[in-house]
């Protein structure tokens, strides 16, 4: 048996944003009518603020299932290592045989900024030019990308701790194709969502990072950030009033910091609004919110949609194993 090895690299040829974005959006779609089966994450301590957790996934009629194991460590920041890391086991859902071993940090990445994505193409007015955006890391950079695949975005007003992060990011923007004619700008809190038209949070904060009470009429916010339920990216203020967006409500009402004491009732799924279950934005002047805390079924939809590209173009490395 041959298992193709596939690395960050190899996932972003084979899987390009505007193919993330449609993929997790019919993922989300199969999540909210039944067709998906998707446990509530495994997690466990690690050592220091790291955690491991598992995450598997399978979908009526697919002829793949999936398994991530990924480890979240913040700490990893501050000595240049990456703070999410991960693989992707992706699985024959008739044999069960081992078909791909993916590069599950970049594909975390594509697919959480792809989420952001579809969340902007359904959520946000359409004529938004100008984002916020909070953090500057592999995270953040896949949110403004899969936003500028999906809105014309002009102006991005960048939010960091570190100065330095904040021209990291702008360097790496500047080469990038996608964001060509989009301004990054460092700014304050206040000063980044004063006018937004879109807030994309991607940090590793356990506390909110900016006063909800600065936003103005129909903004769009998409928090990707935190996944517990002691932490959060977004104050009370910010929730108020808005249609509160979710990946899955189990998972989000059990892990989001933001969302605790809310009710079933008070939260609409990213899936149920693309199968026109429920409605999304009702005017202009609403505010939308999206919080995700992830969900294997991106993890498979994405896996799979590179796994496939990447056998037809030749792309990858293949193994005999066992």
């Amino acid at each position: 048996m041959t298992v193709r090895l596939l690395r960050a690299a190899d996932v972003l040829v084979a899987c390009p944003m505007s193919d993330a974005i449609d993929a997790v959006a019919a993922g989300f779609a199969a999540l909210s009518t039944g067709q998906a089966t998707v446990p509530v994450r495994l997690s466990v301590q690690l050592r220091g603020d790291a955690v491991a957790l598992a995450m598997p996934a399978a979908l009526t009629g697919a002829s793949c299932y999936s398994v991530k194991v990924v480890t979240v460590a913040p700490s990893n920041a501050a000595a240049g290592r990456p703070v999410v890391i991960g693989t992707v086991l992706l699985g024959d859902a008739l044999t069960g045989e081992l078909l791909a071993l993916i590069d599950g940090t970049a594909l975390t990445a594509l697919r959480t900024g792809a989420a952001g994505g579809v969340a902007a193409r359904e959520l946000s007015r359409a004529d938004a030019s100008r984002a916020a955006l909070f953090g500057a890391g592999a995270q953040a950079r896949t949110q403004l990308l899969a936003l500028a695949a999906v809105r014309s975005i002009r102006e991005v007003r960048v939010v960091t701790r570190d100065p330095a992060h904040a021209a990291a990011l702008g360097d790496w923007a500047a080469r990038e194709p996608a964001l060509s004619g989009v301004a990054l700008r460092p700014a304050t809190a206040d000063a980044a969502v004063a006018d937004a038209d879109v807030v994309l949070t991607a940090t590793t904060s356990r506390t909110p990072v900016f006063r909800g009470a600065r936003l103005p009429d129909g903004v769009h916010v998409t928090a990707v950030g935190s996944f517990t339920p002691d932490g959060r990216e977004l104050d009370d203020d910010t929730l108020r009033g808005a249609r509160l967006v979710v990946d899955q409500r189990s998972a989000a009402l059990a892990e989001a910091g933001e969302l605790q004491g809310k009710r079933p009732d008070e939260l609409v799924e990213l899936g149920e609004i693309i199968a026109g279950r429920a409605a999304g934005r009702s005017d202009d002047r609403q505010r939308t919110v999206f919080k995700s805390v992830g969900n294997a079924i991106q993890d498979l939809v994405v896996a799979a949609r590179a796994f496939e590209r990447a056998r037809e173009l030749g792309i990858g490395r293949e193994v005999v194993f066992p």
